[in-house]
């Protein structure tokens, strides 16, 4: 039986510091049959001279409407029967494409892996690793429980699912995993796949208002009332809540950090930090 192949999908923007990393992690998985799809939103910075180096099945440097159209534009350029995409500041670690197409022999099946990733804090210098979790749609529907630059999934499950909501700038793999969940088998695999990297320009975090805004209705589709009722109840009182945990919880005083917001968490309990660190982080 032949290997299979395995497309990836690289979104970039002015990212030309990371991306060079990001190339030799898929080309160093040395699996026969690998398709790079380089999607750049229009780089000033010198990735076109980056990509130059590595054997870059497409290359396109355009303006584009954001990072899931950029994604879906590579999508539809993609022959392989494996898919994944791998944001140009993440990298694979060894191996992770032998232990994915071990996982995924029966292509022809909509079905999606994933496994655990490093996470890079390179501002405080320090890594953690968070292992893959067990599967739950329920728990989806209120936080990310997936790493993005962990999953790998089969044509047929892109097929079945469509495209990524080109409206999304922060929930787009989020949104799409729960669609996925409707039409194929999303399951966990052991090993450590993928470096998750936190650095100054990381998209995420910050409490950014239109990352809020769409949590928020991604909540709202998905999740139960309770949940919908937390969420906006965080998100009323988010700067309040970053400020205290800011001042007390991060420095051992998460009793006063609580205190702070007591009728908060007398009303919703511990879920409240659930919602926070997702509107938060």
């Amino acid at each position: 039986m032949s290997l299979p192949l395995i497309s990836i999908v690289v979104p970039t923007l002015n990212q030309a510091s990371f991306i060079e990393q990001t190339l030799a992690s898929i080309v160093g998985q040395n699996w026969p049959r690998t398709e790079i799809i380089v999607i750049d939103g229009g780089s000033t910075d010198g990735t076109r001279e980056v990509v130059q180096k590595y054997p870059v099945t497409h290359f396109i440097s355009e303006l584009d409407r954001g990072q899931a159209d950029a994604i879906n534009k590579g999508m539809r350029l993609a022959k392989g029967e494996i898919l994944a995409w791998l944001n140009s500041d993440d990298y694979y670690l060894p191996l992770a494409f032998a232990r994915v197409a071990e996982a995924l022999k029966d292509t022809g099946r909509p079905q999606l892996v994933y496994g655990g990733c490093l996470l890079l804090f390179e501002q405080e210098q320090t890594a953690r690793v968070d292992a893959a979790q067990p599967f739950d749609r329920e728990k989806l529907t209120r936080g990310d429980t997936i790493h993005q630059a962990a999953t790998f999934w089969t044509r047929a499950l892109w097929e079945a699912t469509g495209e990524l909501t080109p409206e999304h700038h922060f929930i787009l793999d989020w949104e799409w995993w729960l669609r996925a969940s409707e039409h194929g088998e999303l399951r966990p695999i052991e090993p450590l796949l993928a470096v998750y990297r936190f650095h100054g320009a990381h998209k995420s975090g910050s409490a950014n208002p239109r990352r809020v805004q769409e949590i928020l209705g991604l909540v709202e589709r998905h999740a139960t009332r309770e949940w919908q009722e937390i969420f906006h109840a965080v998100a009323e009182r988010l700067p309040g809540l970053i400020a205290s945990w800011e001042r007390f919880a991060k420095n051992g005083g998460y009793r006063w950090h609580k205190l702070r917001h007591l009728d908060l968490y007398l009303r919703y309990g511990e879920k409240v930090n659930a919602a926070f660190w997702q509107l938060h982080v």
